[in-house]
């Protein structure tokens, strides 16, 4: 579901979730950073952050969830950093609140036109630029 696009190591800055083209184009060559694209909706990269904070070594470094939580958007970018320690109860809890939120909402943010999930990606990329300082 989701492939790892840039970099080898966990040596990178930040690791990024997305689903969105835009963000992986924006970021598959910042070799600072690792990419996973995941090729699905949002409740996708949700599960892959799940994942990531079961091996117990990320959290996130950004919360693009909390600007979210008043439209469904069909794109998510999440930006984790690596850490010395699990994910706190807090990051469970905002992604957690979200996939429940995103769950159901799922039909709204899947049946945008092209123009809209057009925009969607425009404004996420946007929130993941402001994110990383570029």
């Amino acid at each position: 579901m989701g492939r790892l696009v840039t970099g080898e190591t966990m040596m990178a800055k930040y690791t990024l979730l997305t689903n969105n083209p835009v963000v992986r184009d924006l970021i598959e060559n910042e070799a600072k950073h690792h990419l996973f694209f995941i090729d699905g909706p949002v409740q996708a990269v949700l599960s892959k952050c799940e994942a990531l904070f079961l091996q117990g070594n990320c959290k996130l470094a950004a919360d693009p969830l909390a600007g979210r939580r008043a439209r469904p958007f069909p794109y998510l970018t999440l930006v984790l950093q690596e850490s010395d320690k699990p994910a706190d109860a807090d990051d469970w809890n905002r992604l957690a609140d979200y996939s429940a939120l995103n769950s159901r909402r799922i039909e709204a943010s899947e049946a945008c036109s092209e123009r809209l999930k057009r925009d969607y990606q425009a404004l996420d990329c946007s929130f993941t630029k402001a994110a990383l300082k570029l």
